[in-house]
This record gives C-alpha cells, structure tokens and sequence, in this order.
C-alpha cells in the first residue's frame, strides 16, 4: 500500500479511533517498535490537551451526509518516551469496504520552528539595535517599497511607522530634491549597486535638514535578492562647516593673490610716478620725453594684464566643458602666478609645444593650478625654493605602474614639483581629507577640492614626496583627438581695409572721466564727430534729442544711469541703422547674442585698436 512507502509519518485510523495501520517513519517518529501503535487509540499520538482538538478535527470526517473535507494543523505530538515535537498534523478520509477510515499524515517542524525562533530572535535583536542606533536606518522588500524604519527616524520626521511604511516617506523629502531622489534609487536599486545620495527631508519641527544616505542590496545565501538595507546621517552641520571652511580658503586664497598683486602694483605704480617725473623734467628742459611715456605704455600694459588674468582666475567664463590648451592656460597665467607665490620662490615653466587639447573647463583647471603653486610655495616657506611647471603628453599602458584603475590611454600631464619641505607618510596618506591641513591655522580643502576638480575631468593624481625632499603632484587628464592649437588660432588676424570713409558720428558712452575725454579727444583728431555722455541717462536723452544722424554707439556694458541693456533697446526702436560696440573689462560671453553689437573691445585697449574697429564698422 502507498501508506507504507511514502516519505512522511502516516497512520491510519478507523471510526473507533483505533490505529489499524502505520508506516515505519511513523514508528521511527513516535518511537515505537514494529506494530506496536496497532489497535492503540489514535489519542496517544497527542498530549491530553491536545486530544479534544484531534478528535474534532476526525469529526467532520466521519459525517457520511458530509462532504469528505481535508483538515490540516499544527499541534504537539507525544513520543512513546513522553516527550513531545511540534509537528504537522494533516488528515484526509479514505472510504473503505468497512467505512470510513482518516489518514493521519505526520511531518515533524522541530526545525522549521527552530529556525523560526532563531529568525525572531535576529529580527527582535536588529530591531533592538537599530532602535538604538544614533543612525537612521531603513529596509526596503524586492518591490521597492520599505518594510522597516528605526526609532531614530521615525522620531526625526515625528511620524509614525504606518506613514512611513511604503512610499510614505517619500512625502518628507524636500519638492526640489524629490524626483532626483527617486530617480537614484529606482535605477540602482533595480541594477541592484550600492548607492549613495544627498537630500533633504523634513523634521519633526518642520525644517527641512540634509541626509547623506547609502543604501546596499540584500542578497540570500543562494543568492536570491531580497531587498536594500540603508542608513541615513544628519550633515546639515557638516556641510555648513564645509560651506565655511571653503569660505576661509577662498579667501585666503584671494588674500595670497592680493598681497602678491599690491607688492607688484606698488613696483609698477613706482616706475610710473618715477617716469613722469623725469618727463616732466624733459619738458621744462624743452625736450620730448619719448622714452618716458613709451615706457609708462609698456608699466600700464603689464599692470593691464596683471588684471586681466586675475579677472580670468575669478570664473567670467561659463562652466560648460570645452577644448583647453592647458599649456595656453598656464602662460596666461604667468604673471598672476608669479605675484602670488613666496619672493623667495622662483617659478619655471616647461611647457611641451603641440599639446592636444582635453575636454574641461577653463576656470576649474585655473583654480587646481593655482591652489597647487600656493601650496608649493607655502611649503618652500622662508627659504630660496624652485617651483616648476610642466606640460607634457604621456601614455599611460596596463603595465604603468603608479596610476591606480587609470584607463589604458593618453593624457596630458601637468606637473607642479617644489624644493620645499615634503610630506611625512601619515601627511601623504591624509592630504586630500576634507580639512586636513599641515599649517598651524585650522585650513583645509585646497587639495580636497584639487581632487574633486581633477575626478569631474576623469583625470587621476599621483603624488611624490618625502621629508625634505619636496613635494610633485602630477595630474593625468585625458586628450582629445583634436590639437590645443591651429595655424589659424596662433596667427594675428589681419586687418580688413575700410571701403568706406574713415569718419562718423559716434555716440561715446562712458562713465570714467579721463578715459571718455581721451577717448574722445583721439577719435575727434582722427576726423569722427563724438557725442559724449558720462552716464546712461545723458545717452538715453541724446538718443532721442541729437538732430543729427548716429552711426555708432561705443557703450561701456557697466555704467551709472540707465542700463546699457536700455539703451541698446531704445537705440533698436528710434536709431535702428546705428551699430553698437561694447566696451567692458569683463569677458566677451556678455556681448553674445546681443542684436545690433557689432564688435566688443576688451578694456583696457589700445586707442588704435578703438580707431580701427569704428572704420570696420563703419565700412560694414
């Protein structure tokens, strides 16, 4: 009979209740010898309190007018030793010859409740801890949704863990951070990666505080996924200490420029009173002091570019990526190098010719040159130092040693070495940590934001220093397949000839007295009718009253008055065929897509340079 060969316990009894038939697993369960359970009470399989629930469970069974009907519980069973299992109890009527017998089928769960027990207990315990954990902490099922939240969140956001359960926490999450966050979890939780965001969710009291959570699949021992486990920590304070630390470096970044700028305006204002006074001398002698005013042009052109790469180094250029000659980069910022370093530092340049462009952004590249030449020369100190620059290409293959996970490919490299004092071990091993400084003021995250500037360009950093030995860092940043530099881009352009007359009225607006008077006094002397207005409301009602025809507005982009933006505008309604050139000291981004601006001059600039572009204008 299949009684005797199935794998589980099984007995069988008949209406009186009497076991009439049992396999050996049954036997080996209760712990009876052969035949022994036979004719016995199907009650001794149970505890007496357990016989009343074993009896209406075979009730219903017998109940021929009846449907058969399966019944199914789990109980206590009771060895012929006394002790007792938990098990499985399943009864099934069988209709024989002599009635109605029941199958008693028989599964022993003294593991499956151990393991039960067990699992309760783990959970209880992570419960326990998470509940007093200083973190907040989160579980989420395979379907997204969370299962869990600790007592620390839940007494953060002050709701209750019904509301939070599900989707419901998603409705603390500040609206300007909600459909990033979201957008981050669904996509790595279904690449099931490990993830790590920032945001900012609401608190108890209504004000919304930043989190910095990360959160990790979970995965079986077969290797089944079954979720995220995550923990969520309050920075709100910690980037608050960042934003004000940054702050300081800033500004003592700006403090290092402004020193060395004030020291090299100081030398270059000197050299300008020194020479005026001997011209005046040479004028009261009745001689023309050529040389002296040719070398006060050539004091306030490098005074000029001084300014102008200080402005460059400030960011006007947009934050977009784009091709960067990074050794035109570092020979633009020559001079604004040299007055921010250490007088006792000399600084060299070795910069490879035919370099190709990488992809980055100019200004970020700017800020990683100039923090590493101030940290060079604070190293150097006191003492006569050596900083060198150097740009060079080179090719980094898989049996490079020294490149960590760098791609197999070429870069270009550019190195800022110092003589100075060196780095210790443990110096060398924390020195882009967020705050970490080797200066007895509490600075910091120069070279951390280095480092971050340098991961945005998929570059890599590679450090070389020991006590006494100097400090090199060199930064791989990945080439393009296009040339830093054209024939094109290196050749001056030459000048188109004016086909028309080199003479026209000109609208000159501009706020400083002395540059508008020279500026006029030149462009009069070169034959061209200049109406001059030292704000912009004198240009706005000189747009309007001038009886005559204006053929060019020269328009400062920044003056007093009405904006430079109005005036553009009014000239459009009532001077439509007048052309604009804007002058500004800032870049030329700002003339970009301006209707009726026809050139831009870069101040300061050369009267000629002035004089030539009207005639090109005029020509158009």
């Amino acid at each position: 009979m299949a009684v005797e060969s199935a794998p589980n316990a099984m007995i069988v009894s008949n209406e009186k209740h009497e076991i009439v038939m049992v396999n050996p697993h049954a036997e080996e369960l209760f712990g009876y010898g052969p035949n022994e359970l036979l004719r016995k009470n199907a009650d001794v399989l149970v505890p007496e309190s357990s016989r009343k629930i074993l009896l209406d469970m075979q009730a219903p069974l017998f109940l021929r007018r009846a449907p058969p009907k399966r019944a199914r519980r789990e109980l206590f069973a009771t060895r012929k030793d006394g002790t007792q299992i938990p098990v499985e109890i399943g009864l099934t009527p069988i209709a024989t010859a002599a009635g109605t017998w029941v199958l008693i089928s028989v599964v022993d769960v003294t593991e499956r409740k151990e393991t039960e027990a067990k699992l309760r207990e783990s959970e209880a315990r992570f419960r326990s801890m998470a509940d007093t954990a200083p973190v907040m902490i989160w579980v989420s099922g395979v379907d997204r949704l969370c299962t869990f939240f600790n007592r620390t969140w839940l007494d953060f956001t002050g709701r209750t863990l019904e509301q939070e359960l599900g989707n419901g926490w998603a409705s603390g999450v500040h609206p300007d951070d909600l459909d990033r966050c979201l957008n981050i979890y669904t996509t790595l939780f279904d690449a099931r990666q490990d993830f790590q965001m920032e945001y900012r969710l609401r608190r108890a009291d209504g004000v919304y505080r930043w989190l910095l959570d990360k959160g990790i699949p979970l995965f079986a021992p077969n290797g089944s996924f079954e979720g995220y486990i995550g923990s969520c920590t309050d920075i709100t304070d910690l980037k608050h200490a960042q934003e004000e630390a940054l702050g300081r470096q800033k500004l003592e970044s700006v403090g290092a420029l402004a020193t060395g700028i004030a020291h090299d305006f100081n030398n270059l204002l000197g050299g300008i009173i020194a020479h005026t006074e001997v011209a005046l001398a040479d004028l009261e002698g009745g001689n023309f002091p050529i040389e002296e005013i040719q070398s006060i042009q050539a004091v306030a052109v490098r005074a000029s570019e001084i300014v102008r790469e200080l402005m460059i180094y400030a960011g006007q250029e947009t934050a977009d990526f784009e091709l960067v000659d990074i050794a035109g980069l570092v020979e633009e910022m020559a001079e604004l190098l040299k007055v921010s370093i250490s007088k006792h530092a000399i600084l060299r340049t070795e910069l490879a010719s035919n370099l190709p462009a990488i992809n980055g952004n100019a200004p970020q590249i700017r800020q990683v040159v100039m923090n590493l030449i101030i940290n060079a020369s604070e190293a150097i100190g006191e003492t006569d130092g050596v900083i060198k620059i150097r740009a060079s290409r080179v090719a980094v293959r898989q049996a490079s040693r020294g490149v960590a996970r760098a791609p197999e490919q070429e870069y270009v490299q550019l190195e800022v070495s110092d003589t100075g004092c060196g780095l210790t071990e443990e110096q060398r091993i924390r020195i882009f940590d967020p705050f970490f400084t080797t200066k007895f003021e509490g600075r910091g995250l120069g070279l951390a934001v280095v480092q971050g500037i340098v991961r945005a360009h998929r570059g890599i950093i590679r450090l070389v220093s020991a006590p006494g030995r100097g400090t090199t860092f060199q930064i791989l940043l990945p080439c393009t397949d296009k040339p830093a530099r054209s024939e094109t881009t290196n050749k001056a352009p030459s000048p188109s000839v004016p086909t028309a007359p080199a003479t026209g009225n000109v609208l000159l607006v501009e706020d400083e007295d002395l540059l508008r008077i020279s500026m006029a006094r030149t462009l009069r002397k070169r034959g061209f009718t200049v109406i001059e207005a030292g704000n912009g409301t004198v240009a706005m009602n000189a747009l309007s009253s001038y009886e005559g025809n204006i053929d060019v507005i020269l328009l400062d982009f920044t003056i007093p008055g009405a904006s430079s933006q109005e005036i553009i505008d009014r000239s459009r309604h009532i001077r439509p065929s007048a052309k604009v050139i804007l002058m500004s000291a800032y870049s030329r981004d700002i003339a970009a897509g301006v209707p009726q601006v026809c050139g831009f001059l870069r101040k300061p600039f050369p009267l000629g340079d002035l004089v030539q572009m009207l005639q090109k204008a005029l020509a158009a």
